[in-house]
């Protein structure tokens, strides 16, 4: 077998892929505030571990999520130098990627049922069936919704580039300098 029949498909999608890369301050900053993000959630679940009798599980859900967090943080900062250009990553550590994002996905979705589940807990009577320290439940409310919320505006941002391209794109086809 010859060299170009075991290299990857020469398409416009690979090579925007391959020549794809996030700017090393935002790729940082970034990771940071996932980092923190991830250390608040496991701490305030560490903190206030048996203090929700509504849902006994909103402790549990923000400690291994935080975890799984800081796994996706730690796989995606490992060394993945090999002398090559761009730099690239095994394949065990991709796959090992994939299983731990796919597991922080559902989950997320598992986290989502146990915090909408009991809005509106009570927060002043702690003998009551459905109480749910404030600080622990609005915590995890809002961010499981701060997470909708950004991934709404990326996909509002991701919309308004495609039709900006589409506009473009289009303006070039008909000879329109864009």
């Amino acid at each position: 077998m010859d060299e170009s029949a075991r290299e990857a498909p020469n398409t416009p999608l690979m090579n925007a892929y391959r020549e794809y890369s996030v700017p090393p301050a935002m790729s940082g900053s970034s990771k940071f505030i996932t980092g923190a993000i991830a250390i608040a959630s496991i701490t305030i679940g560490s903190v206030y571990f048996s203090q929700c009798k509504a849902q006994h599980l909103i402790p549990y859900y923000l400690i291994i999520s935080g975890i799984s967090s800081l796994v996706i943080i730690f796989l995606t900062s490992l060394p993945c130098r090999d002398g090559g250009d761009p730099p690239q990553t095994s394949p065990a550590i991709l796959a090992l990627q994939g299983i731990v994002t796919l597991f922080h996905l559902v989950f997320f979705i598992t986290g989502n049922v146990w915090i909408y589940s009991i809005y509106a807990p009570e927060y002043t009577n702690t003998t009551s069936e459905i109480y749910c320290h404030k600080g622990l439940y609005l915590y995890a409310f809002w961010i499981t919704t701060l997470v909708y919320i950004l991934l709404g505006i990326t996909l509002l941002a991701g919309c308004c580039l495609l039709c900006t391209y589409c506009v473009c794109r289009a303006g070039t086809l008909r000879g329109v300098p864009g």
